[in-house]
């Protein structure tokens, strides 16, 4: 039996049941919620997204235990099997892939989906390359050669997802989001003096929220102040 092979079919794998685990995050973000939780549960997709990184660090382990094992042993493997299996992986993930393309920006579990995607589909054709050489060449050693590639393309990508998703659930500011630009834009306007106990947060892997004291001219203590900030904020940040 091919290592690539099951590599690549166990992180296909693990992408189905991650997808199912950031599906339930986002149907859980949406649900009604009691009194108490007056964020409802929005954070939900990020503790969804997090796990999902975990889920492939864990994967990633098994994959590199196992192929470090199959170095120096000349195991056969049905080559052809494994290019025809191989190829239609390619189709399917690329396929997949696709439909995730226009939102991937939005959302760090759609964009975590559509990175993996894509990798899965490249992740097939390293595993039509270890076939193809293993069939015209017999280098037998090249299937958990593969799977160790395999297992360090994974992890890359994975360890982006991990360091967003643990960021979000420690209430870091979002990466799309600049707090200089953020601190210049409210000071453009006149009557404001000073800006005291921002804070930027997190609520979902989409929505953000913001709180400051802002300390303001006797002239502008006025709501329309206020609200000609929040308008300007909303238009030109992801809050």
């Amino acid at each position: 039996k091919s290592l690539a092979l099951i590599a690549d079919a166990a992180h296909n794998a693990a992408d189905v049941f991650g997808l199912l685990i950031a599906w339930f995050g986002y149907w859980l973000s949406h649900k009604k919620t009691p009194q108490k939780f007056t964020y409802g549960y929005k954070n939900a997709t990020i503790i969804a997204a997090f796990i999902n990184a975990i889920l492939l660090f864990i994967a990633v382990g098994g994959i590199i235990w196992e192929a470090v094992q199959r170095l120096g042993v000349d195991q056969p493997i049905a080559s052809t099997t494994v290019i025809v299996v191989a190829f239609i992986g390619v189709i399917i993930n690329g396929l997949t892939a696709f439909f995730f393309f226009h939102d991937r920006h939005n959302d760090i579990n759609i964009q975590g989906a559509f990175l993996h995607m894509l990798l899965d589909a490249l992740v097939s054709l390293g595993v039509i390359f270890a076939g193809f050489f293993t069939l015209w060449k017999s280098w037998f050693w090249m299937d958990p050669i593969i799977s160790l590639v395999i297992a360090v393309v994974i992890l890359i990508s994975s360890w982006g997802l991990f360091k967003k998703s643990l960021n979000l659930m420690l209430l870091a500011v979002p990466t799309s989001i600049d707090i200089k630009k953020l601190r210049t834009t409210i000071f453009e306007f006149p009557g404001l003096i000073d800006i005291h106990d921002l804070h930027i947060w997190p609520i979902s892997t989409t929505e953000t929220a913001l709180s400051a004291h802002l300390v303001v001219t006797s002239e502008s203590f006025q709501e329309s102040f206020t609200r000609s900030i929040e308008h300007k904020i909303k238009t030109f940040f992801p809050i």
